[in-house]
């Protein structure tokens, strides 16, 4: 912290809220935030969920969170976790959103919307998908991206145990990444979705690689938040999602009183 005199995210306060636990998450967030913009991060503890008891053991834990969340005076509340909406279908995000937002007060997003948003942002259309999930929730991911109007030309998961995403390099990644992309050269874009694993360190080295825009589950939540409260500072080394943040004006809300 460069001046003593100043609390801490004395700019912006971001709320995130993870089903399980903050790891790669944090360490992504504080690489990418510009001085002054904290995060206060919780988690409301899903990992296994049906859709018979989604109310009690997703929904209502989500809710409680995202509560707790605002009494922290944050300015804005991600909600991560793409699996739990997309599996859900096509306008979950929207309502899961609303609920947070009629909840606490504030503006939120959730992480495919975000995602929708940025890959819209950066003019992609033809979009090319790389997960760890399991292949019931890839293909909810795909479907997902299909319903809100992408064409996805390749997929691939994977399929990496829950437990052990944090042991996935940002080489390997890319690797795997550039390998899926080699046959398909129709792609505008990739989607790498998931805020437990480093995608984020693996978007340069794609983007260097491809020549072609790449959304991670992490700075596609990141630019959202960002923007919506009025953060554009340049934002460089860490892809074109980022950097775009200094040269496009979205809205930004008023500062905190």
């Amino acid at each position: 912290m460069s001046n003593p005199e100043r609390p801490f995210g004395w700019r912006k306060r971001i709320g995130l809220l993870s089903p399980t636990v903050i790891e790669t998450a944090a360490y992504d967030f504080y690489r990418l935030a510009p001085e002054g913009v904290s995060m206060c991060a919780t988690t409301s503890n899903i990992e296994h969920w049906s859709r018979e008891n989604f109310q009690q053991h997703v929904l209502e834990p989500i809710v409680t969170a995202v509560k707790y969340l605002a009494s922290r005076n944050v300015d804005y509340i991600i909600h991560t976790g793409m699996p739990v909406v997309t599996t859900r279908g096509k306008g979950f995000e929207d309502e899961l959103v609303k609920q947070i937002e009629e909840a606490t007060g504030l503006p939120a997003t959730t992480s495919i919307r975000s995602a929708i948003r940025a890959l819209a942002h950066l003019g992609v259309r033809k979009v090319a998908v790389v997960t760890p999930y399991p292949r019931e929730l890839h293909e909810s991911a795909v479907s997902f991206l299909a319903a809100s109007g992408f064409q996805v030309v390749v997929d691939h998961t994977l399929d990496v145990v829950f437990k052990r995403l944090q042991d996935v390099t940002p080489a390997q990644i890319a690797t795997r990444t550039r390998e899926v992309l080699a046959s398909v050269p129709s792609a505008d874009g990739v989607y790498i979705p998931c805020n437990q694993w480093s995608a984020a360190d693996a978007a340069p080295l794609i983007e260097g690689a491809l020549g072609i825009p790449v959304v991670t589950g992490a700075h596609a939540d990141y630019w959202e938040a960002f923007r919506s409260v009025g953060i554009h500072d340049r934002i460089a080394g860490h892809g074109r999602l980022m950097l775009s943040l200094s040269d496009v004006a979205a809205p930004a809300m008023a500062a905190r009183a």
